[in-house]
């Protein structure tokens, strides 16, 4: 919807643009044949030039509203393009025109007549010149509508053509030779350079050349943002129209599901179309990763490095072992033991200690038993779980690089009963004391009724 707001805007401007540019030609064509002045009739072929451009860009903007077709699944979002060489064609034409009645007014003299009519009629151009050629650049650079742009700059020079009128009008009222074809060549030159930009801009959007490397660093800092990708390759941004559209390869981690892969990817295009308004649409492409080295949290119930005994328990787990390992050679890289700092805590230990290794970036977590709050927890900020097997620490990483351990797709069963357990051991002896006391029946309605 606002896409199709931006192309009506620029459909407007455009249709402003031609009607006021027919006028002004027109208008200077009929007082040139009056005036007798080669000028008005060179700058009024300018400024019929000049509507056909501006035409160019109406129907570029139109054509770009289409909905795309079984033929054109893309759109016709390039029209836009097409109308803006073509306006370049035409600039490299007025130009060419203006440069041969240059070298032609230096030989030549002006006998001009009704001086104050020429003279108005060519500072009237070159105001609402300056006016349009403001006004569509204001558009134009509001929708990033490249054909509006183009039309812009050829205002620009229909101002300083129109102005070039005005003074050369002028000076051959005060019988200075030459002034005219000079001041002249002058503005074709301008053209001409304005021309050859236009046309580089149009076909390397045609070509599909990388727009912006601003945009493209932008979106770069974006992707790197997002958390889960690991790596990422092939982007690819290309302009069509007013619009860029884009393209990029993401690698996540292997053990991800397709769900969650897909949050990943519908979190990077959202974020991306968001912050960078230009960009369209932008397509990512998912691929498995693996890290070559993981960094895995192992609880402990010792503190002896590798051949520390291994606990039981993950939340209440005395220390655990945080160790990088070499998947490729199958070799540990470094470790290190840290102290858990919940193993004390009376509720919710194992999300603490969860949040603990969290913040230690570990990758995957080797346990024997985990409770669902600590598995969820860790899984959300994708750190895998893994079920462990070993008396000791170095016997659990030998059981990891030989692929003898499986991953936990739900939280164990035995942590969940013992932690049930718990809550009996501390229920049972209130409910048998208050029971000798009120009776079973009364205790009960005081506690829950």
């Amino acid at each position: 919807m606002e896409k199709m707001k931006e192309l009506k805007k620029g459909e407007r401007a455009a249709k402003i643009s031609t009607l006021v540019t027919l006028l002004l030609g027109i208008a200077k064509g009929l007082i040139g044949l009056v005036t007798n002045s080669t000028i008005l009739l060179a700058d009024s072929l300018h400024s019929f030039t000049d509507s056909i451009s501006s035409f160019a860009s109406f129907l570029g903007l139109r054509l770009s509203q289409k909905k795309p077709t079984e033929r054109f699944p893309y759109g016709f979002y390039k029209s836009e393009n097409l109308a803006s060489l073509f306006i370049s064609l035409l600039i490299f034409y007025a130009s060419l025109q203006l440069m041969v009645e240059g070298f032609s007014k230096l030989y030549e003299e002006s006998e001009v007549s009704f001086y104050p009519l020429a003279l108005g009629i060519a500072l009237v151009s070159s105001v609402v010149s300056l006016a349009l050629s403001k006004y569509l650049k204001k558009v134009g650079s509001s929708i990033n509508s490249q054909s509006l742009m183009a039309s812009s700059s050829e205002k620009f020079i229909d101002f300083l053509s129109s102005l070039l009128v005005f003074v050369g009008l002028f000076l051959v009222f005060l019988k200075i030779p030459y002034v005219e074809g000079i001041f002249t060549i002058g503005i074709s030159l301008l053209a001409l350079k304005s021309g050859l930009v236009n046309a580089k801009d149009s076909l390397f959007s045609l070509l599909d050349v990388s727009p912006s490397k601003e945009i493209e660093e932008r979106v770069i800092d974006i992707i790197k943002s997002i958390k889960g990708i690991e790596d990422f390759q092939n982007l690819k941004l290309r302009k069509a129209g007013p619009f860029i559209f884009g393209e990029v390869v993401i690698r996540v981690e292997k053990r991800l599901d397709v769900t969650k892969a897909h949050e990943i990817a519908d979190k990077l295009e959202k974020s991306v179309k968001e912050k960078v308004k230009e960009i369209e649409s932008f397509t990512v492409h998912i691929e498995p990763s693996e890290k070559k080295i993981l960094k895995v949290g192992i609880p402990l119930e010792e503190d002896k490095g590798l051949e520390s005994r291994i606990s039981k328990r993950f939340g209440r787990a005395r220390f655990f072992l945080l160790a990088m390992l070499n998947k490729e050679k199958g070799e540990i890289e470094g470790w290190y033991v840290k102290e858990n700092p919940y193993v004390k805590e009376k509720v919710k230990a194992g999300l603490k200690a969860a949040k603990f290794l969290i913040n230690e970036d570990v990758d995957s977590v080797i346990t024997k038993e985990i409770g669902e709050i600590a598995f969820n927890t860790l899984k959300s900020n994708l750190v895998s779980i893994i079920k462990l097997e070993g008396l000791k620490a170095k016997d659990v990483i030998d059981n990891f690089f030989e692929g003898r351990l499986e991953v936990l797709e739900k939280p164990s069963k035995e942590e969940v009963e013992e932690i049930k357990r718990e809550k009996e051991k501390v229920v049972i002896p209130r409910i048998r004391g208050y029971g000798r006391r009120w009776g079973w029946r009364k205790w009960f309605k005081s506690r829950y009724i």
